[in-house]
């Protein structure tokens, strides 16, 4: 029975100190309202002006900031920044408070966006009468509350795993940074090492070449190996021709030798044809002779093709460059099989002796050439040198990397390249996070550049079509959109707009478990504007825990080891 009493007085002092508060004023306002001594009102920020405390919601604009019309709107047309009061507070039980402009108070509509409990339309206004819709408003916003709660609780699981890739990234990147410096260092060591090499072997070179001049001018030995070589390449030369003569001479023969036969076998020995008996009787004489035309045989044919394909002098066998071989070589054509290797390894290792000190005459008629061990040092060094620069640019390409912004830990390194799109009236729009942006034509599939990615920027305006909206009906959940973070992404530098700037694009990024493209809009010329979804915005504030949870088990760990270290 006491308890009973004892609620029953709370709740008569709660009704009671609600109703000595002003309409329009909210309960962390209602001191400002309480009745002086004098039972006068001070106006809030002109304390100098005092008015009797019945002039409050008299539906008349007594003070200057309008601070004495909470409930009405009798203060509206004061500048919004002269007015020392948020605006008509709405209690909205069940619901969440909130403040309406002085301007629509009792304007006959029910603003239920905000004053959802009606109590701005107290007077009836043509007749309107505002019904309290708090309790299912509040239902529909609690539950749309907790799907955006565990939208960016989803967000935030997945932005901690993007953190801890990008952490991953990070140090491959330093790693391969390191490893790259290394090599590039290396490189340039070996590319010194064979420029050396390249002049030392061009200085040995130079030397060889001025004795191979010497040597070239009175070379008997060259003069009479040209000879030979020239005569013998005549000789096979004639020799391929004459056999092509002959083979043609055969098939034609062939052809005339069918001719005959078949002229002989369908002749009418009757007619009196005596051309054709002629040529009968000169076809059997012929056959008489056993002279018919036959092709070579294959073991014929083979040798000859041999002949012609190869020479049993290997004729290069006498040169190194412009130097003549000694007349030895000569021999080794003609050595036996098993004996001829040996010999001519034996030879030619004496042969490269006296071409390295110049002391084998070269051929007289045959220009220096470049000797193979230049080449094959000048060689050397361009594939180090092409290494050298494709290591380098490479290793510019990992300093400008790690020189770059990915947003705060790094969260956006693994979404580098990562691409979403969506279309929007006669254009599907791409979205590539640190890539481009671009827009195709769903009409003819032409492809325009919106620009490439520059900055990331961190913006503290936000507008207001990317801020949360207000539930105004049950059915309003489907138009809910999450608000922008104010993290920004800017491209630059697009395809240049007919008589306009070169196009761009402003992503301004919100929490989404998934990478999405909510928005696409041109709100200038040619300037773009993106909303664009990703879970790298959502809770850093649940990242800061874990980050201070880990922290705080490794000086756990660590405190644990120092007392077993003191302890042994």
């Amino acid at each position: 029975m006491h308890q009973n009493s004892l609620l029953f007085l709370l709740s008569s002092s709660a009704s009671l100190a609600l109703a000595t508060v002003p309409r329009g004023v909210s309960p962390e306002d209602a001191r400002l309202y309480a009745a002086s001594p004098e039972n006068t009102f001070t106006c809030l920020s002109h304390p100098s002006i005092s008015i009797s405390h019945s002039k409050i919601n008299d539906d008349y604009c007594d003070c200057p900031d309008g601070s004495d019309e909470p409930g009405t709107s009798a203060c509206s047309h004061l500048p919004h920044a002269n007015i020392a009061i948020q605006g008509f507070y709405c209690r909205n039980d069940k619901h969440t408070p909130t403040y309406l402009p002085l301007s629509r108070v009792n304007d006959g509509i029910c603003d239920h966006e905000l004053c959802c409990d009606g109590s701005d339309e107290y007077a009836g206004v043509g007749g309107v009468k505002c019904e309290n819709k708090c309790g299912e408003i509040g239902k529909a916003a609690q539950k749309l509350k907790a799907q955006s709660e565990k939208l960016r609780r989803d967000g935030a699981m997945v932005r901690l795993e993007m953190v801890a890739r990008a952490k991953v990234l990070k140090r491959e990147l330093e790693n391969d940074l390191k490893a790259t410096t290394a090599k590039v260092e290396g490189i340039v060591r070996n590319v010194k090492v064979l420029e050396k090499v390249l002049r030392e072997t061009e200085e040995r070179e130079s030397e060889r070449l001025d004795a191979v001049k010497r040597l070239k001018e009175g070379s008997k030995m060259g003069t009479l190996v040209l000879a030979a070589r020239g005569r013998s390449e005549e000789l096979k030369s004639t020799l391929e021709k004459v056999k092509k003569l002959r083979d043609s001479a055969v098939e034609r023969l062939l052809t005339a030798e069918g001719i005959l036969a078949a002229l002989k076998e369908g002749y009418n020995p009757n007619f009196n044809d005596e051309g054709v008996k002629t040529a009968v009787r000169a076809w059997e004489e012929y056959l008489a002779q056993e002279v018919t035309a036959e092709k070579p045989s294959e073991a014929e044919e083979s040798d000859l093709d041999g002949l012609l394909r190869t020479d049993p002098i290997d004729w290069d066998e006498f040169f190194e460059g412009d130097v003549v071989k000694d007349t030895r070589y000569f021999f080794e054509a003609y050595l036996p099989e098993n004996t001829g290797p040996w010999i001519h390894e034996m030879l030619t290792d004496f042969r490269v002796m006296l071409v390295d000190n110049g002391l084998l005459a070269p051929k007289p008629d045959a220009p220096i050439t470049e000797s193979k061990l230049i080449t094959a040092a000048r060689d050397a060094l361009k594939v180090a040198q092409k290494e050298e620069q494709d290591t380098r640019n490479h290793l510019k390409t990992l300093e400008e990397d790690t020189a770059k912004s990915y947003g705060t830990s790094d969260v956006f390194r693994p979404l580098k390249g990562e691409c979403i799109n969506a279309d929007f009236g006669e254009y599907k729009y791409e979205f590539c996070f640190l890539g481009k942006a671009s827009q195709k034509s769903l009409k003819d599939s032409s492809s325009t550049s919106l620009g490439e990615f520059v900055r990331i920027e961190s913006s503290t305006e936000v507008s207001a079509e990317g801020t949360s909206r207000s539930l105004i009906e049950p059915g309003w959940e489907e138009v809910h959109d999450e608000g922008l973070s104010g993290v920004v992404m800017k491209y630059e530098d697009g395809q240049q707009c007919w008589n306009g700037p070169r196009r761009s694009v402003k992503a301004e990024l919100y929490c989404s478990a998934v990478n999405e493209l909510r928005d696409v809009r041109e709100e200038e010329k040619c300037v773009y504007r993106f909303e664009v979804g990703t879970p790298a915005v959502c809770g850093e504030d649940v990242e800061e825990d874990v980050e201070e949870k880990e922290k705080k088990e490794k000086e756990k760990k660590e405190k644990e080891n120092v007392i077993g270290k003191d302890e042994m």
